[in-house]
């Protein structure tokens, strides 16, 4: 079994602490060396507003400083691990107010991005067109079922949505889709099903099985491109595979552990046809970011050299 070297790991760690944001130098600090919560908290902080939402390029593909409910997933991913801390407690209650407050009657849910956001330099996917609506929003469980296992997770907050009807809303809409054109939809119901497993019938299993294992993709040769290979569905060692094989897992494995080996990071598989300038400094954080989840993924499956 592949494991990543500790030259590999002090290489990639060395290119976060030099080239990465604040965040993931925090983030890595915490997680591999002895670094603080506190200081995981003060660099998010950075990007929360005062409505409560997040924003200021905090998902780097689109550098609006507004808030959007999107970045406020982002957020959200990282301050739930931290959420008996008292400073992290109050950021949510925060987040969980301005996302009550965007809420859109008429969607029934969340649109991902104001259209504001097309007055900053972003990503084409995340253009807001005359209809409201970015590409991301044609897949309403992208963002809407993740904020919905939130707002569900941390109901003693919630002031002013029905957050029961939301959750029936979010499975009827699951179970009801005949084909599955997006990975990242399926992601959101991961992280609300993650946060809310009593929810994982008999059904909503057999769902869930067949969207991953119509969208997974296993040919390494395209793992360059943006596709959604085996570790985007199944997280650490003991977690739900939705029959993807435990060989195709080891694969994925032993294929980020060969990048890791040569280049030190992982570069994004994606990039921006405008705004180019400012794509370079996108593409930089980005890799901070992937190397960084990228490396907790190996130390979830024991594979880094002790």
């Amino acid at each position: 079994m592949k494991r990543l070297s500790k030259h590999a790991l002090q290489a990639s760690i060395n290119w976060i602490q030099e080239n990465g944001r604040q965040l993931e130098q925090a983030l890595l600090q915490y997680s591999f060396l002895d670094g603080s919560e506190t200081s995981v908290l003060e660099a998010l902080a950075e990007y929360q507003n005062e409505d409560g939402g997040f924003g200021h390029g905090l998902e780097a593909d689109f550098r609006l400083p507004n808030s959007s409910p999107l970045a406020t997933t982002v957020a959200m991913q990282h301050l739930l691990h931290f959420d008996q801390n008292k400073q992290a407690d109050e950021m949510i209650t925060k987040a969980i107010h301005y996302l009550e407050n965007t809420f859109d009657k008429k969607r029934g849910g969340w649109y991902a991005v104001p259209k504001e956001v097309n007055h900053y330099p972003h990503a084409f996917w995340w253009t807001v067109q005359e209809d409201g609506m970015s590409l991301i929003d044609h897949h309403w469980g992208n963002p809407s079922a993740e904020i919905i296992g939130y707002l569900s997770h941390y109901k003693s907050k919630v002031k002013k949505l029905n957050v029961d009807k939301l959750l029936d809303q979010a499975l009827n809409y699951l179970l009801q889709l005949k084909n599955f054109e997006s990975e990242h939809e399926i992601y959101c119901y991961l992280r609300m099903f993650k946060l809310l497993p009593e929810l994982r019938t008999k059904d909503v299993n057999q769902h869930l099985q067949r969207a991953v294992q119509t969208l997974v993709q296993f040919d390494r040769t395209k793992w360059k491109e943006y596709v959604p290979f085996p570790l985007k569905f199944v997280h650490a060692p003991f977690s739900e595979t939705f029959k993807i094989p435990s060989e195709e897992i080891n694969k994925n494995l032993d294929y980020f552990i060969e990048q890791l080996e040569t280049d030190g990071k992982m570069s994004p598989n994606w990039k921006w046809n405008d705004y180019l300038e400012v794509w370079e400094q996108a593409k930089v954080e980005w890799i901070g970011v992937l190397t960084l989840d990228t490396l907790h993924t190996l130390k979830r499956f024991d594979r880094i050299e002790s």
